[in-house]
């Protein structure tokens, strides 16, 4: 695999460089989702990175996305952009039908959020409860989905539910009827939402959809590593900043040995994650179960990393890296909420242990 990035590859991350230093620059007061910065995503062609050329998009890869995504999460960016542009608009260019949605999305008119998460699924996919049933023409939903990522924003909903006794993906307008959605605020100041269906009209995406849902979501898992790696930088890049300017007894605290250590040790967990989630980049269309085992070591490793460099920039920062204006505290929270998305420590490390060993 070669590691150097192309010229096309650089100008996307100088673009989210200069988009994260400028106008996106951190600002605790507005954490949730900014509209103007969506549009201006539209603007830059980020929305239809992923829609394949025959669809109408740009049709690049997973490792494009990881650097879109890893700048992102260098200046806490807080946007839909893995539940709607990637995995959506993936699942959705199955769809013979899904043309007109997929521009609206790569456009910024539309957000699309995946609903699979139930009461019972602890992240399994397939333990889902909700039902579709077919009437003529038309399609109904029946059932809840809970904790959307992005679904407060979202202006539809891709939802997962049994349809003849397999694993269905509809599509259902917001603003549906017999639709309730109670929108709410994650730790990190994303949105989210609970669904609740009952005879929902929705239109079929996907009849079959269990191995292209599970593709969809590793490459998400892979690129949520990649903005908790952005995360990590950016905490690790501000505490040795900080070691250099902060005085204690007469010296900068740079000049204690052992606190420069600790940024090296976060250093060292940055750059191993970094090589993981390579791995898993280059796995990324590999037979099932090496994406899959890839893409839960990724994202566990990511997890792990996570709470190891965002808790030592806070304890390095002292009480100020406990404060709500300062932005330490909102890279450590944005990682505990990747920690929760898609799978949680418990559930990636049982899920790689399983697909090592059936490799095996």
């Amino acid at each position: 695999m070669d590691f150097r990035l192309s010229d096309e590859q650089q100008m996307l991350k100088d673009s989210v460089e200069r988009f994260v230093a400028g106008e996106a620059a951190f600002n605790h007061a507005r954490r949730s989702f900014d509209r103007a910065h969506w549009a201006k995503m539209a603007e830059l062609g980020w929305l239809m990175l992923l829609i394949p050329e025959a669809r109408g998009g740009l049709g690049a890869g997973l490792a494009d996305a990881a650097l879109l995504t890893e700048g992102l999460g260098r200046g806490l960016v807080n946007t839909p952009f893995v539940s709607s542009a990637v995995i959506s608009t993936a699942l959705l260019a199955h769809a013979d039908d899904g043309g007109a949605l997929l521009e609206a999305m790569a456009a910024g008119d539309a957000i699309v959020a995946l609903a699979t998460e139930e009461s019972g699924s602890h992240y399994d996919l397939t333990r889902i409860t909700a039902t579709a049933a077919k009437d003529d023409a038309r399609y109904s939903l029946r059932g809840e989905k809970i904790v959307v990522p992005d679904g407060a924003d979202a202006s539809h909903f891709l939802v997962s539910a049994r349809l003849s006794g397999k694993l269905a993906l509809l599509i259902v307008e917001a603003t549906a009827p017999n639709l309730s959605v109670r929108r709410y605020r994650t730790l990190d100041h994303a949105s989210a939402c609970d669904l609740h269906m009952f005879n929902t009209p929705a239109a079929l995406v996907i009849a079959d959809a269990e191995a292209a849902l599970e593709r969809a979501i590793d490459h998400a898992r892979i690129l949520l590593a990649a903005e908790a790696l952005g995360c990590m930088e950016a905490a690790t890049a501000l505490t040795a900043e900080y070691l250099k300017t902060r005085k204690q007894f007469g010296r900068t605290l740079s000049s204690f040995q052992t606190l420069t250590h600790r940024i090296a040790d976060m250093f060292v967990r940055g750059e191993h994650l970094r090589s993981i989630i390579l791995r898993a980049i280059s796995l990324g269309d590999a037979p099932v179960p090496h994406r899959a085992a890839a893409a839960s070591a990724a994202l566990l490793s990511a997890i792990d990393a996570g709470e190891f460099v965002c808790g030592q920039a806070i304890q390095l920062h002292g009480g100020i890296g406990m404060t709500e204006e300062y932005v330490i505290g909102h890279y450590y929270k944005r990682i505990r909420a990747i920690g929760r998305t898609y799978g949680d420590a418990e559930f990636h490390r049982g899920r790689h242990t399983a697909l090592t060993q059936r490799s095996a």
